[in-house]
């Protein structure tokens, strides 16, 4: 299943820098624009906050990564 990576940069208060991820699958986001744009809205949702710890995020530094297929394992 193809799906767009995008990564948002985070800086915690004590200047540590890291990233939260979000994927949205390209059925529902068939377009570049419309994920950034979820992804946009969801960086600022209660559970993307506590997942990063309260580091804020730096959406306008957003990178994002077209997937063709997600490759599984078959365990």
């Amino acid at each position: 299943m193809a799906y767009w990576e995008i990564t948002v940069p985070t800086v915690t208060a004590d200047s540590r820098s890291g990233v939260q991820v979000f994927t949205y699958p390209a059925e529902r986001f068939p377009a570049k624009d419309l994920a950034q744009s979820q992804a946009r809205l969801d960086v600022d949702s209660a559970d993307a906050i506590r997942h990063r710890r309260g580091a804020s995020a730096v959406p306008d530094a957003i990178r994002t990564v077209w997937h063709a297929s997600r490759i599984t394992s078959q365990f």
